[in-house]
């Protein structure tokens, strides 16, 4: 298959388990091998899906550069959030920090530095981010196959927050998540990446490098999980809280 077929191949796929509410078996007749297909088969999916609002990190390994996807206003909440179970194949959640951008960063040729990325946030906050696939393997998932179906994002709540200032408590940060008032995870720091506030830089300039196109005041950036993903039953009550930065409430109908 040349690159047009395995994208156009792909995208069809995803979109078609998106209309129809379904799981799909791995797509083992389509040769994907090249990252630059999957954020393609993303790109064309992503345009079926909704309102771009952000971007999220995923798929982060310590020194390498974080992998991308769009966020979405029709998939995007405020804390306190209310999701149904049964819009949701499987409902698993990340801990994670988010940034809301105040100011632009326009495409340029000069990789940003974290100081000029932090002048431009507006705020830092809790959010949890809703774990999904359309694979029914997962997450038993190809790397390249989770980044063609956005890196299995399903949902995204944002919580309260703080000014942005220098995004140095992003690193060391204090976080618990309790369901049902049980604290289910927690601990200081310890992002599987390293500093959040860096994957946020690398994944800037990497993807203004690869696309030409900037970043624009008001959309949101989430920066990956900082323990692993923990599944919600429905009726689940969850709650969120870093340290000194803000909190985010969801509730599973």
């Amino acid at each position: 298959m040349t690159p047009d077929e395995i994208v156009t191949a792909g995208a069809q796929r995803l979109v078609d388990a998106y209309e129809r509410h379904t799981q799909i078996p791995l797509p083992e007749d389509i040769s994907l091998t090249e990252a630059q297909d999957a954020y393609a088969i993303q790109e064309r999916v992503s345009a079926h899906l909704g309102t771009p609002s952000g971007w999220k990190l995923g798929g982060i390994i310590k020194g390498e550069v974080p992998r991308f996807s769009r966020l979405f206003s029709e998939r995007s909440r405020h804390s306190p959030a209310r999701l149904a179970r049964n819009d949701y194949h499987r409902v698993f959640l990340e801990p994670e920090l988010a940034v809301v951008l105040g100011g632009d960063l326009p495409a340029r040729d000069t990789p940003y530095t974290l100081e000029e990325i932090a002048a431009q946030v507006a705020s830092l906050h809790a959010a949890i981010e809703v774990v999904d696939s359309r694979f029914k393997s997962w997450p038993e998932v190809p790397p390249l196959w989770q980044l063609a179906d956005g890196l299995s994002h399903g949902s995204f709540v944002l919580g309260s927050g703080v000014d942005g200032g220098n995004l140095r408590q992003m690193k060391d940060a204090a976080y618990r998540l309790t369901l049902n008032g049980d604290v289910a995870l927690s601990g200081r720091g310890g992002h599987p990446g390293g500093d959040p506030a860096l994957l946020l830089m690398q994944m800037i300039n990497t993807r203004i490098a690869a696309s030409g196109v900037g970043f624009q005041a008001g959309e949101v950036i989430t920066t990956g999980t900082f323990n692993g993903v923990l599944e919600m039953q429905r009726g689940h009550n969850a709650r969120l809280v870093f340290e000194e930065i803000g909190e985010v409430e969801l509730i599973l109908d």
